[in-house]
C-alpha cells in the first residue's frame, strides 16, 4: 500500500515523527509481543528491517536513566578486574615436565586476547556514550549522565590500548633474528631431496604445529572463560539500562580456538599427506 502524499506545508521531519509515534504506540503495551507479531508477519529480510524500525522508534537515549550510573560503575570495576586478573596464572596441561616452561607462553597469548577484549569494550563504550549524549536533549538529566560517563571513558580508554604486548614481541623478534640468520647459513648445505631430511623436517613441523595448536587452544579457553566470568553480567546489565544498543562486544577466544583447530587439522591431515606425496614422487 503506497504512502499518502505529503502536504506542501508538511516537513519530512513531521512524517518521520509520525511514523515513530505509530511504532511506539505498538510497543507501549508489550514490546516483546509486538515485536514477535511483527517478525512473524514480515519474516525473511523484513525481520532485519523490523528490528531497525523498532530501534529507531526507541527515541530515549537511556532506557533506565536511574540505574545507568550504577551499571556504568559496575562495568568499570569489571574492566579493572579483567585487565588485572584476566590473564594471570593460566593453567597449563599436556606438556608434562615442560608445563612450567610453556606456562609464560600461554600467559602471554592469554594476556593478548584479554587485553584486546578490554580495549574493545572500552572503545565501544566510549563511542556508544558519545552517540547517546548527542541524542539526549540539551539540559536533560540523561545528557548530564551520559556526558559524565563519556568523559570518564575518554580518560580511561587510552589506558586499555596496547596492553603491554609490543615490548615482549620486539624482544622476542630481536632475539630470533640472529637465530634465523644462523639457520640460513646452514640451509645451503642441507640436501632437501633426501628422504631422511624430509622426514626430519616433517617431524619438526609436526611437533611445532601440535605444540602451537595446544598453546593457542589453552590460552583461548582461559581468556574466553575469564572474560565471560568477569564481563558478561556487568555488560548485560549496562546494555539493559542503555537500551536498543545491539549486543555487547565479545572476546576473540573463539577465533583463536578456530585457528588452533585448523593447526590441529594441518598436523593430522595435511602434513602426512605432504610427506606421502613427497616420498611417492
Amino acid at each position: 500500500m503506497p504512502e499518502p502524499p505529503r502536504r506542501p506545508d508538511e516537513l519530512l521531519l513531521d512524517e518521520l515523527t509520525s511514523q515513530f509515534a505509530r511504532t511506539r504506540s505498538l510497543l507501549t503495551g508489550n514490546p516483546e509481543e509486538a515485536a514477535e507479531a511483527a517478525l512473524e508477519r514480515l519474516g525473511g529480510q523484513a525481520e532485519v528491517e523490523a528490528r531497525i524500525a523498532t530501534q529507531l522508534a526507541a527515541a530515549a537515549p537511556l532506557a533506565h536513566p536511574a540505574r545507568f550510573p550504577e551499571a556504568h560503575r559496575l562495568s568499570m570495576r569489571a574492566l579493572e578486574v579483567l585487565d588485572r586478573e584476566g590473564s594471570t596464572d593460566p593453567p597449563v596441561r599436556g606438556f608434562g615436565p615442560l608445563n612450567g616452561v610453556v606456562q609464560p607462553v600461554v600467559e602471554f597469548i592469554t594476556e593478548y586476547i584479554v587485553k584486546s577484549y578490554a580495549e574493545s569494550v572500552a572503545g565501544r563504550l566510549r563511542t556508544l556514550y558519545t552517540r547517546r549524549e548527542a541524542q539526549a536533549a540539551p539540559g536533560s538529566p540523561e545528557r548530564t549522565l551520559l556526558a559524565r560517563a563519556r568523559m570518564e571513558m575518554d580518560r580511561l580508554a587510552p589506558g586499555f590500548q596496547g596492553g603491554g604486548i609490543a615490548a615482549p614481541v620486539l624482544i622476542l623478534g630481536g632475539a630470533a633474528v640472529p637465530a634465523l640468520a644462523g639457520l640460513g647459513n646452514y640451509a645451503g648445505a642441507i640436501n632437501f631431496a633426501s628422504g631422511r631430511v624430509l622426514m626430519a623436517i616433517m617431524a619438526v613441523l609436526f611437533v611445532l604445529f601440535l605444540a602451537l595448536s595446544s598453546l593457542l587452544l589453552q590460552a583461548a579457553g582461559v581468556a574466553h572463560r575469564r572474560s565471560r566470568l568477569i564481563m558478561r553480567q556487568p555488560l548485560a546489565a549496562l546494555w539493559e539500562t542503555i537500551g536498543s544498543a545491539g549486543n555487547p562486544p565479545e572476546d576473540d577466544g573463539v577465533m583463536f580456538a578456530t585457528i588452533a583447530l585448523l593447526l590441529t587439522a594441518m598436523v593430522w591431515l595435511i602434513l602426512p599427506a605432504i610427506a606421502v606425496t613427497a616420498f611417492v614422487l
